[in-house]
C-alpha cells in the first residue's frame, strides 16, 4: 500500500467521502490518465465507451475474508443470498436498458453439483499454500474446507447453473467470463503457476460444458498475476486496475488486452445516494470528453439499495448519451480493437 492510500484510509469513511467530494467538485476526479491517451477509433462514430462487470462469486468471495472475521463463513453465506435475491432484478434492468454485462464468474459456479473422492473434494485441484494478504487470511485447514459437496438446490450459495442459465437467456448479450475456480490470490506472491494453471484449466473446463469458451478475466480482488498462465489457457483480456478512473485499452508484454478497471459502481460507505449518482454522471461526462473507457464494476452480493437506486439512476444517465456512447462487453470491446488493428 503506498503512503497516500495508507493515509487516506486512516480518514475514516466520513472523510474520504468528504475529500472524494470536493475531489470531484474540483475537477480532481475522475482521474485521467491523459498521459497515455489515444483516441481509439469507436464504433458508429461513438465517443467513448462504457463497460459494466460484475464478479460472480456468491460465497466463494467471501469464506475468507477479513471484514466479514470472525465469523466469515456465516458472512459469506450472507453475501451468497443477497447476491442470489439481487440477480434476478440485475437482469430485468440490465434489459430495461440494454446493457450487456462481463459476469466474471467463479467455476465452482458452473457446476450443479460435486462430491468427496477418497474423502477430499476436488482432489484433482491444486491448492495454494497458506497466505494472508489485505484482503483475505487462509492459514488452517484446506483450501476446499468450505464446499459443502452438495448440489445447487440444498446449496445454492456454492452452485449457480441456474443464475449461469438465466444470464446466457437475457435479452441483453452478455459475456460469462472467468474469475477463477475457487476464487484465489492470482499474484505470484501466493499462487504458484501452477496453481494457477489448475484453476484456469478446470474454468475452461467446465465452461466447454456449456458450448464456451472463456476469453476475459478478472483478478479477484483486483490482484493480477500470472499472466502467462492465462495467455496458455485462451485468454486474450484482463481487467486491469491502475491508479485512474477513466483510461484506454492497451496490449501487454504477452499480447493481452489491458482493459482498464475504472471504479467500484457500488456506493462508498458514507456516500449519500444523491451525492454519489452525481459523481457517477461526472465520470459518463468526462469519458465523453475524453475519449476513455469508464469502466463499473460491481459485486451482485451489493447492498440493495444500488440495485433498486443507484444502478438505474446512473443507466437512465447513460441512456440519454447512447447516440455518443458505445455500450459493451470486455469481449465486445476487445473484438473490435483487434478488427481495427489497434
Amino acid at each position: 500500500m503506498t503512503l497516500c492510500k495508507r493515509l487516506y484510509s486512516l480518514l475514516g469513511a466520513r472523510n474520504q467521502m468528504l475529500l472524494d467530494r470536493l475531489r470531484y467538485r474540483f475537477g480532481l476526479l475522475p482521474r485521467i490518465n491523459s498521459g497515455r491517451l489515444a483516441r481509439v477509433p469507436y464504433p458508429q462514430s461513438h465517443k467513448a465507451c462504457l463497460l459494466v462487470s460484475a464478479d460472480l462469486e456468491l460465497a466463494w468471495g467471501w469464506r475468507y475474508a477479513k471484514c466479514g472475521a470472525p465469523e466469515s463463513l456465516t458472512y459469506a453465506l450472507r453475501r451468497a443470498n443477497q447476491a442470489r435475491r439481487n440477480i434476478p432484478q440485475l437482469l430485468v434492468l440490465f434489459d430495461r436498458f440494454d446493457v450487456p454485462v462481463t459476469w466474471a464468474t467463479v467455476g465452482h459456479l458452473f457446476l450443479e453439483s460435486c462430491a468427496r473422492r477418497n474423502g477430499r473434494p476436488h482432489p484433482g485441484m491444486l491448492r495454494p499454500p497458506y497466505f494472508e494478504n489485505e484482503y483475505w487470511r487462509y492459514t488452517s485447514g484446506d483450501w476446499f474446507d468450505a464446499d459443502p459437496c452438495s448440489d445447487y438446490r440444498r446449496a445454492p450459495a456454492w452452485y449457480a447453473p441456474d443464475l449461469i442459465e438465466a444470464i446466457l437467456s437475457a435479452r441483453a448479450r452478455h459475456e460469462v467470463a472467468c474469475h477463477t475456480f475457487s476464487h484465489v490470490d492470482c499474484s505470484e506472491a501466493y499462487c504458484p503457476p501452477e496453481v494457477m494453471d489448475s484453476e484456469l484449466g478446470e474454468c475452461q473446463r467446465l465452461a466447454a460444458r456449456w458450448g464456451m469458451v472463456l476469453r476475459s478475466f478478472a483478478a479477484p480482488g483486483n490482484v493480477v498475476g500470472n499472466l502467462t498462465s492465462l495467455k496458455q489457457h485462451g485468454f486474450i483480456a484482463y481487467r486491469q486496475h491502475g491508479g485512474y478512473e477513466l483510461d484506454v485499452p492497451r496490449q501487454d508484454d504477452l499480447g493481452l488486452w489491458q482493459i482498464p478497471g475504472g471504479l467500484c459502481w457500488e456506493r462508498p460507505a458514507g456516500w449519500p445516494v444523491d451525492a454519489w449518482i452525481g459523481a457517477l454522471r461526472c465520470c459518463v461526462d468526462r469519458a465523453l470528453e475524453t475519449g476513455t473507457v469508464l469502466h463499473l464494476w460491481f459485486h451482485p452480493s451489493c447492498d440493495p439499495i444500488n440495485v433498486e437506486i443507484v444502478f438505474p439512476a446512473v443507466l437512465d444517465y447513460a441512456a440519454t448519451c447512447r447516440s455518443d456512447l458505445w455500450v459493451t462487453t470486455t469481449g465486445g470491446l476487445v473484438d473490435w480493437l483487434t478488427s481495427t488493428g489497434k
